[in-house]
């Protein structure tokens, strides 16, 4: 089995705050965006889970509730898509817990997952997966074991395991996917990466991942399936040259490979292999608890007072 997850967002809201510091309320292009993919999954009776963002929640209830309503697995991706070593402790909790009631709410259902926004659950900010085990969640998929300049654990167990947090907590975090290529992990799971690589290599990586019996994590985006092209300059219009300069950029690698590529290579990986949701994957195997990993990260896992 592989697990099939999306990141369910706002490109525009989201870049709008990266380069100018402003937050502005999510576009409603997200839902024609998550539209065509719930058409996609439908077609090959595939389920899914999606991360929320709280945000996204707050303003399209209708859209989670149609996702949940379609057999998709919701799950949180946080409320603010504030980066996990941005907050202290307590602002992560408040952020959690806010994002995890409103979509209980909306699907009358437990929200037993969580991602980080942009993987930052790092080992300086470990002590986030107690908080989360306090708080319910009984999964985490936040963690990339590769090194980035953004995000990463080199070292972390590459298989889903599940971890002991101590005072009776315990939570299984379920690692994006990567593959060894002489003795280098290369990062196979989504986004850019996905984007980026000819299908031929997704589909060997994909088949010597499963080979070694590891599922294969996956991550997207509604908008990396969107065939109109993306472009921050449609919300910072006013900018100074250096927001420009920045917008530039990312549009430049934002567009690289999106729409209608991703939607012939993930209708084609589907064909090949089996996807589930997270839940329907950690219902069908049994877990070892790993005792021993986050202590040799040196880094605090305790829970808060």
């Amino acid at each position: 089995m592989n697990i099939l997850t999306f990141d369910l967002e706002d490109w525009y809201q989201l870049v709008h705050r990266r380069i100018t510091g402003e937050l502005i309320p999510p576009r409603d292009t997200v839902i024609r965006q998550v539209e065509g993919l719930l058409a996609l999954l439908d077609a090959h009776s595939v389920k899914a889970t999606f991360f929320v963002l709280g945000m996204i929640a707050e303003r399209y209830g209708n859209l989670v509730r149609h996702i949940a309503a379609a057999g998709h697995e919701i799950a949180s991706h946080g409320y603010s898509h504030r980066l996990v070593h941005q907050l202290s402790q307590e602002e992560f909790r408040q952020d959690s817990a806010r994002s995890k009631d409103l979509l209980e709410q909306l699907v009358g259902a437990p929200v037993r997952g969580f991602r980080a926004p942009e993987f930052s659950i790092n080992r300086g900010t470990l002590w986030a997966l107690g908080v989360l085990a306090e708080l319910g969640f009984t999964y985490d998929s936040s963690i990339f074991p590769i090194w980035h300049r953004r995000y990463g654990i080199p070292g972390f167990d590459l298989e889903p395991q599940r971890y002991d947090l101590g005072d009776g907590l315990s939570i299984v975090e379920i690692p994006l996917a990567t593959v060894v290529v002489r003795g280098i992990r290369v990062p196979i799971a989504g986004g850019g990466y996905f984007r980026l690589l000819p299908l031929a290599i997704l589909s060997a990586a994909v088949t010597r991942v499963n080979a070694e019996q590891r599922p294969i994590m996956t991550y997207f985006h509604p908008y990396e399936f969107d065939v109109e092209r993306l472009d921050a300059f449609r919300v910072i219009r006013s900018a100074d040259v250096r927001q420009r300069l920045h917008a530039w950029r990312i549009n430049l690698h934002q567009n690289l490979g999106r729409g209608a590529p991703m939607f012939a290579k993930l209708n084609k990986l589907m064909q090949q292999f089996r996807f589930v949701t997270c839940e329907e994957y950690l219902n069908g195997v049994e877990l070892a608890t790993n005792r021993s990993l986050l202590s040799a990260e040196g880094a605090s896992v305790r829970r808060l007072v």
